[in-house]
């Protein structure tokens, strides 16, 4: 397929294909935004502009300088929005370079004018780890981390209400233990291990050990 399409469609599948397939790309073409293929189809409903067709290629586009209005309906729709801008200039015979700028969810949005008023947002993630479970969440537009250690599914649910999370990751492996909780989004096991989670904390905050931060041992919360 990719031989019948234009040299831009083919930048804009390569690109599409770094993304994860339920994320909506939207890809930066001069002064819009345009969506293509199976995400024109969900965004136009989502965002109410209409769907149409380039060489039997479903479309639909939001104006530049209007982008942020539209990520918000998107986000608030429970989807994750990449954004794909345009690296180069343009010029003559040559097409211009795009990238991903940015992947943002419910719990990484930065920008106060997507956020609520008023509440706080948190990005939080969940695992299991001999019999415990460990919560730990954090508000980026704040810097505000947090973590603990509980012995009760039913504690777990407790912080979970009063926390309430934009967005929770669990492990791929843990997915089905948790089903049912809201806002959940799979993450990759292996960044969950208590031993590669204790290296990156101790990487992220200067530290030959987290003793200090007293949770050396709590290792379901560092997991977390």
């Amino acid at each position: 397929m990719s031989d019948e399409l234009t040299p831009m469609m083919q930048q804009y599948q390569r690109v599409r294909t770094s993304v994860p397939p339920d994320v909506l790309l939207l890809f930066r073409l001069g002064d819009f935004y345009e969506l293509f293929f199976e995400d024109a189809k969900e965004a136009a409903s989502l965002l109410n502009v209409a769907l149409t067709k380039r060489n039997g290629v479903p479309m639909c586009g939001v104006p530049y300088h209007a982008a942020q209005n539209y990520v918000a309906k998107l986000i608030k729709a429970g989807k994750r929005v990449a954004i794909c801008d345009q690296t180069s200039e343009p010029q003559p015979g040559k097409i211009v370079t795009r990238d991903i700028a940015q992947i943002i969810s419910a719990g990484t949005v930065s920008e106060f004018d997507l956020l609520e008023p008023k509440r706080a947002n948190y990005l939080a993630a969940i695992y299991e780890h001999e019999g415990a479970f460990g919560f730990a969440y954090t508000d980026l537009t704040t810097g505000e981390f947090r973590l603990l250690q509980l012995n009760e599914r039913n504690a777990l649910a407790d912080e979970l209400a009063r926390v309430a999370p934009s967005e929770l990751l669990v492990s791929e492996e843990q997915g089905e233990r948790f089903a049912g909780i809201e806002h959940t989004l799979a993450h990759d096991s292996y960044a969950f291990l208590p031993e590669q989670a204790v290296f990156t904390l101790c990487e992220h905050f200067k530290t030959k050990s987290l003793d200090g931060f007293g949770c050396g041992e709590l290792l379901a919360a560092v997991g977390a």
